[in-house]
């Protein structure tokens, strides 16, 4: 568990200041008003920042961005694993690993509008550009499913390979990526043909990636690291690595896991990592992988997002079921707040709805 007596008291009163840190935080990474559209689907600024945890064992909690209280939760069923935000902020998809479902749920009254039967063990899921498709990947069997968002109905499944885990789309829009556990792999595909574009295979398995605006790059975590490579995705080959040793004696996490959570700022100029093995979170000066912070966060770090202005950097701490709050200019950790049994996923986004 992390003690937030133990936090320094010039720490805890940034906090104060977080509402306004947006402004000082985009002039510090250079991130102007043209490019944060540019790379978010989050709507107009005047929209209200909301903040979900997923709870393994206790559904999906709404979170108060400022203090990490719990504000209240959407009964989701047993074991809710990815989540994603519908473009406009008004609509949530989160996926069911027991049941294997995808539930539609209304952010404003937290009412499960429609949910629709997908293959076995759907993990993270991702939008396509215009909202219509969600690419649900499965990773009790091999493939994702593609769900029509409007009908909730199951249009097509595609072989991505054994173990299917995490789908992201590109900033532009032009490609989804659904990554294989099993076959160490992560297929491209056509959003608007629904096809599988090309593989691209890799040394080893991989679990969380990231993609920069450009469409070049690609940075993945593999399993049995602490660190992340870079690929490039004009010639599919991995051209950088970062592996930071792993001290001896570091008892093994599941599924070889010692890094999972992993987010690149909408300025691509920093990297961060949840070390799950090792109880710290790092961040990287991109495109160099310059180290910019090493952060103790005991708890077991999982996932990662950012505040839609820039500060907090939101990570949630499975092991000791709590969400940290970091400062990304200060480096250190502003806030940590009990949640849950097991929060894993967590999702910040604006909506309209207050």
């Amino acid at each position: 568990m992390v003690d937030e007596a133990r936090v320094p008291k010039s720490v805890w009163l940034a906090a104060v200041l977080l509402a306004g840190v947006a402004l000082s935080a985009c002039a510090d990474t250079g991130r102007d008003a043209e490019s944060a559209a540019a790379s978010s689907p989050a709507v107009s600024p005047e929209g209200h920042v909301r903040v979900y945890a997923v709870d393994r064992y206790e559904g999906v909690r709404r979170l108060d961005p400022s203090t990490l209280e719990v504000i209240d939760s959407i009964d989701t069923g047993p074991r809710p694993h990815g989540i994603v935000a519908s473009h406009d902020g008004r609509t949530l998809f989160i996926t069911l690993e027991v049941s294997n479902e995808v539930i539609k749920v209304d952010v404003a009254t937290h009412e499960i509008l429609a949910r629709v039967e997908v293959g076995t063990v759907p993990n993270e899921p991702t939008l396509s550009a215009d909202g219509r498709y969600l690419f649900v990947p499965l990773r009790g069997e091999g493939g994702t499913d593609i769900v029509d968002t409007q009908t909730m109905t199951v249009v097509k499944s595609l072989a991505t390979g054994a173990g299917s885990h995490n789908a992201y789309t590109a900033p532009d829009g032009r490609l989804v990526y659904s990554t294989s556990m099993g076959d160490n792999q992560i297929s491209v595909i056509d959003p608007i043909a629904l096809e599988i574009q090309r593989i691209i295979p890799l040394n080893g398995q991989p679990r969380p990636m990231a993609l920069t605006d450009d469409g070049r790059l690609a940075y993945v975590v593999l399993s049995g690291m602490t660190g992340f490579i870079t690929l490039d995705l004009e010639t599919d080959q991995e051209i950088a690595r970062v592996s930071i040793p792993i001290p001896e004696g570091t008892p093994v996490p599941p599924l070889d896991t010692y890094t999972h959570g992993m987010m690149l700022t909408p300025d691509q100029r920093e990297l961060w990592i949840g070390a799950y093995g090792t109880d710290k979170v790092y961040g990287f000066l991109m495109p160099e992988s310059t180290p910019l912070a090493e952060i103790d966060l005991p708890g077991g770090p999982h996932w990662l997002a950012l505040n839609p202005d820039g500060e907090p950097l939101y990570v949630t701490l499975e092991r000791s079921g709590q969400v940290a709050a970091i400062h990304r200019g200060i480096r250190e950790v502003i806030r940590v707040a009990y949640v849950g049994r097991a929060p894993t996923r967590i999702l910040a986004f604006r909506t309209p709805v207050g």
